[in-house]
């Protein structure tokens, strides 16, 4: 995919997720930049999102 449709996605996606609890954090905002930079590819994006889920899973209440 080039940087146009990746740019394209990933405002629909932020579009659609605006105002929501489904809006990106932080650090999945900073994803998003580095997939539509060409920096990371969709697959690391969600590898490194789940990585965070667990490491989240993990802490104490």
């Amino acid at each position: 995919m080039q940087r146009d449709g990746r740019e394209r996605a990933v405002a629909w996606a932020l579009a659609i997720t605006q105002n929501t609890p489904l809006a990106p954090a932080q650090r999945e905002q900073q994803l998003l930049n580095q997939f539509v930079a060409g920096e990371l590819s969709l697959d690391a994006v969600i590898t490194l999102l789940d990585e965070g889920t667990e490491d989240q899973k993990s802490l104490p209440l």
